[in-house]
């Protein structure tokens, strides 16, 4: 599992954070599950929140996540209030938006690309997600943000039923 953000001016981190990585910086019973919760998405944040602040200095960029249960706790949502200048309201989000968000389109390129290779590591699965990552320019980030107010258009025409490519 991957973290990123997708901006106007190019990926969040700009290496790809992977899940089990930050995961492993935690202690662990034996048999415990590795999983996020909301303490640890809020230090998730943390980490993003420099690289954001350098890439907007002036603060002018829209924060949104997915609607994850996590994302939407007490301490994550005084988190993201305090730290980041923007956000898009939570009650103004459908459940499932996947067709409108352009960070999908990067899983998506993620995954089409994988599936042309075999893999005999998870390591080399991850080399493999860094050089595509590396190689993402900041143009095609520049064009999926711009596609937002065409994508929401086209959810409206088809009144709520999903979209694609074709219908925007």
């Amino acid at each position: 599992m991957l973290w990123s953000g997708l901006t106007s001016r190019g990926l969040i981190p700009e290496s790809p954070l992977f899940i089990d990585e930050f995961l492993n910086g935690y202690e662990w019973k034996k048999g415990e599950k590795k999983t996020i919760n909301a303490t640890r998405y809020i230090d998730l944040l943390e980490q993003v929140v420099p690289a954001m602040e350098q890439l907007f200095p002036d603060n002018d960029y829209i924060f949104q996540d997915d609607t994850s249960r996590i994302h939407r706790t007490p301490p994550v949502l005084k988190f993201v209030e305090e730290n980041m200048p923007q956000r898009i309201d939570i009650n103004d989000q459908a459940v499932k938006m996947d067709d409108v968000w352009p960070i999908e389109n990067l899983w998506s390129i993620i995954r089409n690309d994988l599936s042309k290779y075999e893999f005999n590591s998870l390591h080399d699965v991850k080399q493999r997600i860094i050089d595509i990552w590396k190689n993402f320019c900041e143009e095609k980030c520049v064009k999926m943000i711009d596609s937002i107010s065409k994508r929401l258009k086209a959810v409206v025409r088809k009144q709520g039923q999903r979209i694609t490519k074709r219908d925007y």
